[in-house]
């Protein structure tokens, strides 16, 4: 029998279906608490990363920062989208 190896698309397609999963989660998160609200421990959202940084050079200004919102909905998004990937 022949060795077989599966080859997945690049990261980049993996980046995009994760950010995606994430967007659509979130949005299907917030609707369904909107829906049932005795759901909303699952929509409580926890924030992780970079606050927004500011240096003003007085010629040009650069900010920097990185923030995640985090819930149950965007992780959900996030396997779902994962798991799409696998099956390509």
């Amino acid at each position: 029998m022949a060795n077989r190896t599966r080859t997945y698309p690049g990261w980049q397609l993996l980046l995009l279906l994760l950010a995606l999963g994430g967007i659509i989660g979130g949005w299907i998160g917030d609707a369904i608490v909107r829906v049932w609200p005795a759901l909303s421990l699952l929509g409580r959202v926890q924030s992780v990363g970079l606050p927004t940084f500011t240096m003003d050079l007085h010629v040009f200004t650069l900010s920097f920062g990185f923030m995640l919102n985090i819930n149950f909905f965007t992780i959900l998004g996030f396997v779902l989208a994962w798991l799409f990937y696998r099956r390509l």
